[in-house]
């Protein structure tokens, strides 16, 4: 009686029809393995397919798959594999979408450059599962809310507005968030059998602090302000830093001080805010909600002669929970950027080490303005 059937890998495959080429019968293998003979002959029929799969696929980790299936294309399979685990080797993180823009590149190159060739998320999935790829975290972070305060405050805010008699229009939020602009996404694609694919890459660490703010009803949103350590970039020389999509301001850490705060706060903030408000036809009187960032000064001088517009800050350890910025904005602003590096760098033609090393501040800027919703 045979036993249940059951899948075998490719190197199963290859076992028993070695056996048969050093003279054992189809009857004795089929009875030790437990399939039937007609099982085995198409196993031997194959032979031939057996042998471009093992060619065209890394051999350590194909023999373990249960079964042997090729791309309909190939040269670009290869192409594609091939750079895949030269920048593995590298260490340098890859992701699915990167896979699949390289896919897409080496097709026009291969085939036609008005090829149809879509590298959709069906072909990423059949890619990883015939390279026996899978995806591996590199780091990751999580962060804390002070559950009361969390809970109460919302109303404390809602009586402030309401009473101070605040429009959607004149209630803003601001967020202080580091990005190293040249640090590729934090998770990695990487072949089952790699030793090291759990070894990290040295990313770089070119670091900015930037700030974002914005009115609740989405309307208004101000330029963004970033901050590096160069006084003066060489990459902004012969360049007019009021018309680059970003402000621009300097510390010794590339961190917000309390000085660049308050000094955006009356020379960016305080204007931009009451030129909307005119145009609104509304009051110019306005709350700009802060979390409780050493870096901000003190609310008292945060604050119009007037009074009319002023700050109020969040409880600690609530703004991961209860700022609107907080709650994915910025997240998915650095999704949207690190997807449009990833373009660029395809688009380059550089290796990603050279990209990087070209990649500047004023890059970023540019890079940043093509994410829809930023202005």
């Amino acid at each position: 009686m045979l036993g249940k059937r059951k899948a075998y890998t490719v190197q199963e495959n290859l076992d028993a029809i070695e056996q048969h080429r050093n003279g054992e019968t189809q009857a004795k293998i089929s009875h030790d393995i437990g399939i039937n003979e007609s099982t085995f002959r198409g196993w031997l029929k194959n032979v031939d397919k057996l042998g471009r799969y093992m060619h065209n696929l890394d051999k350590e980790h194909c023999l373990l798959k249960k079964r042997a299936r090729l791309a309909n294309d190939a040269d670009l399979d290869s192409a594609g594999y091939t750079w895949f685990v030269q920048e593995q080797q590298k260490s340098i993180p890859i992701s699915g979408p990167l896979i699949a823009m390289q896919a897409e590149k080496f097709d026009r190159e291969l085939n036609d450059k008005c090829s149809n060739f879509k590298a959709s998320l069906g072909w990423l999935w059949r890619f990883q599962k015939r390279h026996v790829i899978s995806q591996i975290a590199i780091s990751g972070e999580k962060r804390s809310a002070d559950a009361a305060a969390m809970q109460s405050y919302p109303a404390k805010l809602r009586e402030i507005l309401q009473t101070e008699g605040y429009s959607e229009e004149q209630v803003y939020n601001a967020d202080v968030r580091g990005i190293y602009y040249k640090m590729l996404p934090d998770k990695t694609l990487a072949v089952r059998t790699d030793e090291r694919k759990k070894e990290g890459y040295k990313q770089a660490k070119d670091h900015l602090t930037l700030l974002f703010c914005v009115n609740a009803t989405g309307k208004h949103k101000l330029k963004p302000l970033s901050i590096g350590k160069s006084r003066m970039p060489r990459c902004f020389h012969h360049v007019n830093v009021n018309c680059l999509p970003f402000l621009y301001k300097n510390s010794k850490n590339s961190w917000m001080t309390g000085e660049i705060f308050e000094q955006w706060f009356f020379t960016e903030f305080v204007p931009s805010v009451r030129k909307h408000l005119r145009a609104k036809r509304l009051e110019e009187k306005a709350i700009l909600l802060l979390d409780n960032c050493p870096a901000h000064p003190l609310a008292k001088r945060l604050r119009t002669h007037d009074g009319k517009i002023q700050v109020e800050y969040l409880p600690t350890n609530t703004t991961s929970k209860i700022q609107p910025l907080d709650q994915g904005v910025i997240a998915i602003f650095k999704q949207h950027y690190r997807q449009n590096l990833v373009r660029q760098m395809i688009e380059s033609e550089l290796s990603v080490t050279d990209f990087l090393k070209k990649l500047t501040i004023k890059d970023f800027f540019y890079i940043s303005a093509e994410i829809p919703g930023i202005y």
